[in-house]
């Protein structure tokens, strides 16, 4: 297991699953690894894609970590036993939690904690990291 894994801001921008026609985001940290398109991170620098093709990731039992753009599925959900963090790396991102509406600027962060409903709204182009504690996984996210 590599002792840590460096995420640089330039090939978190050059990965192709973050623009169109793609899906808008990916995950580097996970609690569970999806074997086929996924596999575990060797190398301490992070790389979009390794020699297999599939991306390299940080499996850790309750931490899920991504990286997103205005591209990617966005619902109104929460997570009972999660709190997200989302910080803001590049351009205007606008966040609804619980009716109330944040605008975050780049390198600001918002906290949401577990059974706050909320929604990235998709208004405007921005890239963002967002960091799930305590995380159930799949599991743990309700739709409203």
């Amino acid at each position: 297991m590599i002792p840590a894994l460096l995420i640089k801001l330039a090939d978190s921008k050059a990965d192709t699953a973050l623009w169109p026609p793609n899906r808008g985001d990916r995950k580097i940290i996970v609690t569970e690894v999806y074997r086929d398109k996924e596999e575990v991170a060797t190398d301490v620098v992070w790389q979009p894609k390794a020699p297999s093709g599939k991306c390299p990731v940080l499996p850790m039992a309750d931490t899920e970590c991504a990286v997103f753009t205005h591209h990617a599925k966005q619902t109104r959900h929460c997570h009972m036993i999660g709190t997200e963090i989302y910080t803001l790396i590049e351009g205007q991102m606008k966040i609804e939690v619980e009716g109330t509406t944040h605008s975050l600027a780049p390198g600001d962060m918002i906290i949401v904690r577990p059974g706050a409903f909320h929604e990235v709204k998709k208004d405007s182009e921005f890239l963002c990291h967002v960091l799930t504690l305590h995380c159930g996984g799949p599991k743990d996210r309700y739709e409203k």
